[in-house]
């Protein structure tokens, strides 16, 4: 059934209005932060001027480069939009501003209505409790067995690495798993098939959950996952695995992947503590595992870790290097690939000094922009610039650590990059009405 656009969706897209930017430098309008979580079916509006602090006139995606790639991309949430059809994949990799939950959550939420709540598929999750490490309100899990976790962003920490860049290792041979998530209005998210990301020994099988009819199961050990169809759809996934013969063995758990086929938008979350541009590229199975996401469109949270340095040590140029193969990583993924990259927020090094590596950062992801045909959405600027971070922790948008921000905090920057991405689907959404 076709879904047709409401008075308000026209305004807020922009429809008739409108004047596209040669130079694709998208304005936009701002949402209000509130404490208590937004009901799904709208998306908050910002107050401008709210806080004096915010350069609420810098806050807009900028596309460097050509716009092609981008136009396919609106183009397929155009299609979901009007006609309820078609996928599309969004996976916004980063470090612990993505492994709290707390923006990439309200980022689900919001890019899911703003596309008339088309949910696709929840997506890829990971249930950090069974490595030893704080997971989003959003993800439950438990378990049987003795597990160890580790973090590809620890040097220290040698592990099996997939493309969640955290690890959980077994030795017991009959450990077991149970997952739930949520989805963007905050329900127990429903479905029929799953993906299980993991490198094992051979004498260990994954076992189903036995109270469900498994449809189809195909195993993909080189390539570190395997897929599972089953009926009737859950609400939590259930497996366990067994030892085949007397000899070692291990289990590497990397993640699962939640689906049921359903039209929409997905909106992927991977992140670490303390990943950098470098932790991610460890994971052997990084490439294979990252390819079955087929992402449409990456945004990239990745530099308050590598900037967290002495101001003036920091290596801009090895920085870039990493950060290439990040993104040859997407582009073997799919060539199509749409990048967002956010400029770091203002942070505090060892809570005592503004960090001005942040400048050689900004300089980084606007050339990587262009080269890339990406976008650049510039936090640090917006957020008001160097030691900024003292004002937005004044106003309980931001923790004593300097670093991070509160849950107020996160909602605020995520209402404000979804307004972004509006704008510039509405822009495109005009440009083709004026045609």
């Amino acid at each position: 059934m076709k879904r047709l656009l409401s008075k308000k969706w026209m305004m807020i897209f922009g429809i008739g209005l409108g004047v596209v930017s040669s130079s694709w430098v998208l304005s936009m309008h701002y949402l209000r932060p509130t404490a208590i979580e937004p009901e799904p079916e709208e998306i908050p509006e910002v107050e401008e001027n709210e806080f004096s602090f915010i350069q609420y006139k810098l806050n807009r995606l900028e596309v460097r480069g050509q716009y092609s790639n981008w136009e396919k991309l609106f183009g397929k949430m155009e299609n979901i939009a009007f006609n309820g059809q078609g996928q599309v994949s969004v996976v916004h990799i980063g470090g612990s501003h993505v492994q709290g939950g707390a923006l990439t959550d309200r980022m689900r939420a919001n890019f899911t209505e703003m596309l008339y709540g088309a949910q696709g598929e929840r997506g890829f999750v990971y249930p950090f409790e069974i490595a030893g490490s704080n997971c989003p309100y959003s993800i439950k899990a438990s378990w049987t067995g003795k597990w160890t976790g580790a973090r590809s962003s620890v040097n220290s920490d040698n592990m099996l690495w997939g493309v969640s860049g955290i690890s959980a290792t077994t030795t017991d041979s009959t450990a077991s798993v149970s997952i739930k998530a949520l989805d963007y209005e905050k329900r127990p998210y429903k479905f029929s098939s799953v993906r299980i990301y993991n490198q094992r020994s051979s004498n260990i099988n994954i076992v189903p959950d036995p109270e469900v009819k498994v449809i189809r199961v195909k195993d993909f050990p080189e390539l570190g996952y395997m897929e599972i169809d089953f009926s009737p759809a859950k609400t939590d996934l259930n497996f366990s695995i067994q030892k085949t013969d007397s000899l070692a063995s291990y289990f590497t758990f990397q993640g699962v992947y939640l689906g049921n086929g359903a039209s929409g938008l997905t909106y992927n979350a991977i992140g670490v503590n303390g990943a950098s541009a470098m932790s991610y590229m460890r994971g052997d199975m990084f490439q294979p595992q990252l390819n079955t996401l087929k992402p449409d469109m990456a945004i990239f949270g990745i530099g308050i870790n590598d900037a967290n340095v002495p101001n003036g040590t920091f290596n801009a140029q090895l920085y870039n290097d990493r950060f290439e193969k990040m993104i040859k990583a997407f582009k073997e993924a799919n060539p199509d690939v749409c990048f967002v990259f956010i400029v770091n927020n203002d942070t505090y090094y060892q809570k005592k000094h503004p960090n001005k590596n942040v400048f050689e950062i900004q300089r980084v992801l606007y050339r990587l922009a262009e080269k890339y045909d990406g976008a650049v959405y510039d936090m640090f600027e917006i957020m008001g610039g160097l030691g900024s971070i003292r004002d937005w922790q004044r106003s309980g948008l931001a923790t004593e650590d300097k670093v991070h921000l509160t849950r107020e905090g996160y909602n605020l920057q995520a209402d404000m990059m979804t307004q972004a991405f509006q704008e510039a689907f509405g822009n495109y959404l005009s440009s083709k009405n004026t045609q």
